[in-house]
């Protein structure tokens, strides 16, 4: 027969065991690296789609960007990716970490991009952020999702701190594209089976953790704000314009304040 001093006492032993454990748990968390303010990390733009091939200016595309970066105190270097035989003024090719074409599907472009970092940056054990603008922002994301998985044709996991993507089809480009039968055009419709792919994860983590931002426009045509914010983020990470056209996100002054203070900001 249990006494009532027995059993009055075990409610209070309960309550010191499991503030114990608060407190040992605390402990845990308060020794744990806190993320800080910092713009000293390599940061690495990749564009989007280019029609037939045609390529892009990579200077054009992100040299206002880069500059407000600079300007905010972004000290780490800034490097532009290239993967069409006629983009100019880019800094690295994913053609050296690659077998591709100007028809390569995004997410094979994915792969190579993610050999491309881990040899670069995480195997030296630096971290990096990403910008990537419309297909861009799928290339990012596909390489962080598919080293994360070990998937065949990917790296090893690679180190992102803080990802943006402006305008990226996440879920498909606009109604249209629907009409695109070949080609990475293909790869970019609602349904694509590279779409379904990379929205197997909502929210894809690079070693040491990820923090995704997303921008999007209902001024946009070619990618709808539902689509370039189709991810699973807290809602200040998911922001939406009403004046943006689809070439707009690098050279507006709001949007590239936004992308400064998601790539410097914990939780911006």
């Amino acid at each position: 027969m249990v006494s009532l001093t027995t059993a009055a006492r075990r409610p209070r032993h309960l309550a010191v065991a499991v503030l114990a454990g608060l407190v040992i748990l605390a402990g845990a968390t308060a020794c744990e690296p806190a993320r800080v303010t910092q713009r000293d990390r390599p940061i690495i733009f990749v564009h989007g789609w280019s029609a037939f091939g045609n390529g892009d200016d990579c200077r054009s595309n992100f040299g206002g960007l880069e500059n407000k970066l600079r300007a905010d105190g972004f000290t780490g270097q800034m490097v532009t990716i290239s993967y069409y035989d006629s983009d100019k003024n880019c800094d690295v090719s994913l053609s050296n970490w690659g077998s591709i074409s100007n028809s390569t599907s995004w997410k094979d472009l994915s792969k190579a991009f993610s050999k491309y970092i881990y040899t670069t940056y995480t195997s030296k054990g630096i971290t990096v952020d990403l910008v990537g603008h419309s297909m861009g922002g799928l290339i990012i994301r596909g390489a962080v999702y598919g080293s994360a998985k070990g998937e065949s044709g990917f790296s090893a996991p690679i180190k992102v701190e803080d990802a943006v993507t402006l305008a990226a089809p996440h879920n498909g480009a606009a109604w249209y594209s629907t009409g695109c039968l070949w080609g990475q055009c293909s790869g970019l419709k609602p349904g694509a089976t590279d779409i379904n792919w990379v929205n197997g994860d909502g929210n894809p983590q690079g070693p040491g953790g990820t923090e995704w931002t997303v921008l999007g426009s209902t001024d946009d045509d070619t990618v709808p704000a539902a689509s370039a914010t189709y991810m699973f983020l807290p809602d200040n990470r998911k922001v939406v314009y009403s004046n943006l056209e689809h070439s707009d996100y690098m050279s507006n002054a709001t949007s590239q304040a936004r992308t400064s203070q998601a790539l410097a900001e914990p939780n911006a």
